[in-house]
């Protein structure tokens, strides 16, 4: 096999093996569309979520939405924790999937990350943080 289709397999795995993962946990915000307009936005239902490969093909699927990811258009994964747009003093925390030209071709936000106090889940941040450390891309 060469060196280039290894790749390709191996990246293969880390995304599916990622997003199976994240779709099991509950409040995930699930962003497609590049440039400063989504094309969708779904909030993930943990449990209700299929995903599955096919042809270098993976599909996240749902019983009221679905969607695609070519597995040769994802680069790198990205876990950022930034200033949240809705609230400055909060960070936001995602797994960004990027082409080769660094645009998203998904993005994945961790839902209620601080409490009604303003206080944040040490939970949730401590399992973005395992994400990130058990899938380097």
């Amino acid at each position: 096999m060469s060196q280039e289709k290894e790749r390709d397999r191996k990246r293969g795995e880390v995304v599916e093996a990622l997003l199976r993962e994240v779709v099991a946990l509950p409040d995930m915000l699930f962003v497609m569309g590049k440039g400063p307009q989504a094309v969708m936005e779904a909030w993930v239902d943990c449990g209700k979520i299929q995903v599955s490969v096919k042809d270098g093909w993976i599909a996240v699927e749902d019983e009221s939405w679905h969607c695609h990811l070519c597995l040769a258009e994802i680069a790198q994964l990205r876990f950022i924790e930034e200033p949240d747009v809705h609230d400055r003093r909060r960070e936001a925390y995602s797994i960004r999937f990027l082409g080769a030209d660094e645009g998203p071709q998904l993005m994945i936000f961790f839902g209620k990350m601080y409490d009604e106090s303003g206080i944040i889940s040490q939970e949730r941040a401590a399992r973005f943080h395992a994400l990130q450390k058990k899938y380097p891309l």
